[in-house]
């Protein structure tokens, strides 16, 4: 499926098939990672380098039509891919970082259109579905004509041809991951007392040995995943440790990713907790080992959530919408407040608008009110006046975007009116939101 694209990626930049191929191999193994997020985790790294326009451009590929694929720079992929990734890739074809970058920035809008006909991101297993055929093709070696003056000059020639062809196959043994030569890899969460786990790992009994482990420290019912096994993997050498590992995670909103030796910590953790973890986690492992940190997982929620509400504003119609409709549109964004304020993030600007756009296309005489909601942390008195400069201030920026005044009420509730527990970090960041009802 992907022969098009390696023909014009080969014309286009100047290179090998065989090193366009690699290069795709590369990109395709980053994409299908199930330890950083699959597909999804891809595209997220671009979306949280500010590139979620241009990722949004290349949902659909050929369907949308080549000019609406907004392209992409080599500056662009090395802010969102990282130097190690550029580095690793380059590595394996024995093309320049530079020249890596260049080739990927081409890429990586292709391979996404491709991969997603219907506009949306597919499921992990449907991708590697597609693309394991591609990935296990046998590596082809340039087979050049040789003339009879070149073959009475076989001494000079034969050494630049092995070279050759050895950097072809070990690039391609790098990135289709030989035998014993993938980290295993390992995540799990503990979403308040609720256990998930995935990853990928060697083989059935090691598989067996990580679930057993965890029914055992949190009971077979609270337990909850799937791992993948791959022979390509090497053995796990945190296994002995398992028991230690996961009786660190005691702590509800506590999440580890374990890649190879490198350990990562993160959650819906305040300061204190994930600072304990990371402790925890250097006395299983060692003091010199070195304890990583996962994304903010309140960003991530953030723009998950925000990313769901402006498909559903988008999908609505323009006159005669149902209030209904427009509400639970809108509920479905956050509007992640900084601690204490009740200025907008400047990341909900687009949002309101949408928003604000959805609420002019309701049907005559609909009004819709605006509640503001926070934790239990501090004061409820000081927590109810926030609440409500909170609603207010999305009130005012609503109707900033051209909404009539009457038709929006803005009310505070403080504290009173939880829709999660406030024992957990996760808990509490549901409890501060700004809701929407229609007034009947």
């Amino acid at each position: 499926m992907f022969e098009q694209i390696v023909n014009e990626a080969a014309s286009r930049l100047n290179l090998s098939r065989d090193t366009v191929s690699m290069l795709i191999r590369g990109l395709l193994s980053l994409m299908t990672n199930e330890a950083n997020g699959g597909i999804q985790g891809f595209v997220d790294q671009f979306k949280r380098a500010g590139f979620g326009d241009l990722v949004t451009s290349w949902l659909g590929g050929p369907a949308h039509g080549v000019a609406d694929a907004r392209p992409l720079t080599a500056q662009n992929v090395e802010s969102a891919l990282g130097a190690p990734a550029l580095e690793e890739l380059a590595a394996s074809t024995g093309l320049s970082r530079a020249a890596t970058g260049s080739a990927l920035a081409f890429l990586v809008p292709k391979v996404i259109g491709l991969l997603t006909p219907s506009g949306v991101l597919p499921a992990d297993s449907s991708v590697l579905a597609k693309v394991s055929g591609f990935l296990q093709q046998p590596a082809k070696l340039a087979t050049l004509p040789v003339s009879p003056s070149i073959e009475r000059r076989t001494v000079g020639w034969v050494p630049w041809a092995v070279a050759a062809a050895l950097v072809a196959l070990v690039g391609w043994l790098f990135m289709r991951g030989p035998a014993g030569t993938i980290d295993p890899q390992l995540t799990v969460a503990n979403q308040d007392g609720r256990i998930t786990y995935s990853g990928v790992v060697r083989d059935e009994n090691t598989r067996t040995a990580i679930v057993n482990a965890l029914n055992a420290a949190f009971g077979e019912a609270n337990v909850s995943g799937d791992l993948r096994v791959d022979a390509n993997v090497k053995r796990a050498g945190w296994l002995p440790r398992l028991g230690d590992i996961f009786g660190s995670l005691k702590t509800p909103g506590a999440q580890i990713a374990l890649n190879g030796e490198a350990v990562n910590v993160g959650g819906w953790l305040s300061p204190a907790d994930r600072l304990a973890l990371s402790d925890k986690m250097r006395g299983i492992f060692g003091a010199t080992a070195a304890i990583g940190t996962m994304g903010d997982a309140a960003v991530d929620a953030v723009r998950a959530a925000n990313d769901r509400a402006v498909g559903a504003l988008t999908a609505l119609g323009t006159t005669g919408v149902s209030p209904d409709a427009v509400v639970q549109a809108m509920n479905l964004a956050i509007i992640n407040f900084p601690s204490g304020s009740a200025e907008i993030p400047a990341d909900s600007t687009d949002l309101l608008r949408r928003s604000a756009g959805a609420i002019n296309a309701m049907t005559a005489g609909s009004r819709v009110e605006i509640s503001g909601h926070t934790d239990n942390t501090g004061d409820p008195a000081a927590n109810m006046t926030l609440s409500q400069a909170r609603a207010d201030a999305v009130r005012n920026a609503l109707i900033g975007s051209g909404v009539a005044a009457d038709r929006l009420t803005a009310r505070g509730y403080g504290d009173t009116r939880p829709r999660a527990t406030n024992a957990t970090e996760y808990g509490k960041f549901q409890n501060r939101r700004i809701e929407y009802a229609v007034l009947r």
